[in-house]
């Protein structure tokens, strides 16, 4: 595993699998602004495969990560209780967004979540997830989570994700989902609320 370095910042828990390349790196729009994508997946898938194992990382110029999602091997242990999901979540905040941390306040634990792919020999592939679950108390909307696999496995991480009240579902792009990827190009079906409109 290698550290994430993204413009001079390194952010050791946020890990790249050995033997992954870098196949996606483009600006996208996030919330009205243009951030970059990056996807990586393993060597012996050279061009972008949606719904197999990969890892999406999206950030700003200056290195700040908005999101990180790492769907890359099969998982197996206990999910880690709400006590311990929030504990690892502090610690990764600190190396992070410390700064951005102090505007967040935890509300709970989501547990019953999941995450899939599909394997190199086409099985699916599902991760059970729980969320430690922040509000932005200085950006009404804006929610941040935290998502723990098994044994405390670091799955995902998304900042500055906002809700659209009125639609019932969320509003923030959702380039981490490959689904909602399908959706936005024409090749799939709009994804159902609470999940965003493509």
């Amino acid at each position: 595993m290698t550290a994430l370095t993204i413009a001079g910042k390194t952010y050791p828990d946020l890990q790249i699998p050995d033997g992954y390349k870098l196949v996606v790196d483009k600006l996208v729009p996030r919330n009205d602004e243009k951030v970059h994508l990056l996807r990586y997946q393993p060597a012996n898938l050279p061009e972008e495969a949606l719904g197999r194992e990969h890892v999406t990382v999206i950030h700003r110029d200056d290195g700040s990560i908005y999101s990180y999602n790492a769907l890359t091997q099969p998982l197996t242990g206990a999910v880690p209780s709400e006590k311990q999901a929030f504990a690892i979540a502090e610690k990764l905040w600190q190396e992070v967004a410390p700064g951005y941390r102090e505007q967040l306040e935890p509300l709970r634990s989501l547990a019953g979540q999941e995450r899939t792919y599909i394997d190199a020999d086409g099985k699916t592939v599902t991760i059970p997830l729980i969320w430690a679950k922040y509000a932005n108390m200085l950006v009404e909307g804006s929610y941040e989570w935290v998502g723990f696999g098994p044994n405390g496995h670091l799955v995902e991480f998304e900042r500055n994700n906002f809700w659209d009240y009125a639609a019932g579902r969320q509003k923030t792009e959702m380039w981490y989902g490959d689904d909602w990827i399908r959706a936005r190009r024409g090749q799939g079906p709009q994804l159902e609320a609470p999940l965003p409109l493509a």
